[in-house]
């Protein structure tokens, strides 16, 4: 027979409760319910949700011996804070550690947010990310990801992040919707700021995803694996800021060199 027993504490507005279960002789799926008046704020692996937890308890299958549990709470505590509201032995239960192939396993695992390609629903092959270098540096622009996301002004943004607010200029560059170009900018930088722009726009896609979906579809979009490895690699916030930089010293030179254009005119 399981033994069951729980325990609760409020620490800075948040209440942590524990769970614990023994004696559990055989596989046995349990089913612990929160009594609290609030949500469960399951623990969290990679930003998903451990396996088997919902906004109302767990539900899962635990291997024979004694097992702790614990989640986090709104809601002030109370007795008792759980229930054990089912427990059913399941001896032919596979308990073996299975490699799974859920996106969602996959990114709880994985040190960064990138699930295997096999592990994403995608008919086509998953490409990589180009690498941008910025312009002037050691390499020209690169082209654009044929697979990213719709462009939007997040990378003109970043590139002006080191000055002040509302800096920008009449000439400061602006999305076309085209995706391949930047209007207000020469034809050897705007390929390369749109790719950047388009890459921001999937990596905050990432970084935003909180369900399944939203993480299955952004890695999805990204390339798989090798598309989100590539883009957390990239550097792009550095090499965008050391654009930003340069642009902005040259700006300043620029602005203090006014032409005396009649001057010169004259003395020609």
């Amino acid at each position: 027979m399981v033994t069951f027993d729980c325990s609760a504490s409020r620490h800075d507005g948040v209440t942590l409760v524990t769970v614990r279960l023994r004696d559990i002789a055989e596989p046995t799926r349990v089913t612990v319910r929160n009594c609290l008046d609030g949500p469960v704020w399951p623990p969290r692996s990679e930003g998903l949700p451990e396996a088997g937890w919902t906004v109302s308890g767990f539900s899962g299958i635990l291997t024979p011996g004694s097992h702790a549990l614990g989640y986090a709470t709104p809601a002030r505590p109370e007795a008792p804070p759980a229930e054990l509201a089912d427990a059913v032995a399941v001896p032919e239960a596979d308990t073996g550690e299975t490699p799974s192939t859920s996106p969602a396993e996959v990114v709880r695992e994985l040190g960064d947010p990138s699930p295997p390609a096999d592990a994403v629903p995608t008919a086509d092959p998953s490409p990589s990310f180009p690498e941008p270098t910025a312009p002037g540096e050691d390499s020209g622009p690169q082209p654009p990801a044929d697979n990213a996301t719709s462009p939007t002004t997040a990378a003109t943004r970043a590139a002006g992040d080191d000055g002040p607010a509302g800096d920008r200029g009449a000439g400061s560059p602006d999305s076309d919707g085209k995706g391949d170009h930047i209007t207000g900018l020469p034809p050897e930088i705007g390929p390369w700021m749109a790719a950047m722009e388009r890459r921001t726009d999937t990596a905050e896609a990432l970084a935003a995803a909180e369900t399944l979906p939203e993480a299955t579809k952004a890695v999805h979009e990204a390339g798989g694996l090798d598309g989100v490895r590539t883009l957390a690699d990239a550097g792009d916030e550095a090499q965008l800021r050391h654009l930003a930089r340069r642009a902005r010293r040259l700006a300043d030179r620029r602005a203090g060199a006014t032409i005396p254009v009649e001057t010169l005119a004259a003395l020609a």
